[in-house]
């Protein structure tokens, strides 16, 4: 379902945007508001290798799309020219981010989870 958020967003800045914006113009677009429609709410869930294999291959598509070529080398080249991580990397940075903030809140019901939180906060940071 969020993956169809993404492509929608990005639909609409290509409708709106088209071919006048520069190709930088338009990943700085879509990194900055559809990337967090795509990646919402997954750093609270496990996820299988097919799901990354899947969100990987919508934000190949999107920029299959703003260079205009079936290439998956050129899409390479561009996902490290504007410095987009993967859908494993960018994921693990978010989750490792919210498990720090989530692990010192002060919330009693918070608290009860500080254990696994942490321990998911080890695991998570041997990943990256």
């Amino acid at each position: 379902m969020l993956s169809v958020l993404f492509i929608g967003h990005s639909i609409v800045f290509f409708g709106r945007v088209g071919r006048i914006a520069s190709n930088e113009v338009i990943v700085q677009l879509v990194k900055s508001k559809c990337s967090p429609v795509l990646f919402y709410g997954l750093k609270a869930c496990p996820l299988r290798k097919y799901q990354y294999k899947y969100i990987n291959y919508v934000i190949n598509s999107t920029f299959r799309k703003t260079s205009s070529t079936r290439s998956q080398e050129i899409v390479d080249v561009c996902l490290e020219m504007f410095n987009c991580l993967q859908a494993e990397q960018t994921i693990a940075i978010r989750k490792s981010k919210f498990l720090n903030k989530f692990s010192v809140v002060n919330n009693l019901m918070c608290q009860v989870f500080v254990v696994s939180a942490k321990k998911e906060l080890e695991s998570c940071c041997t990943d990256l």
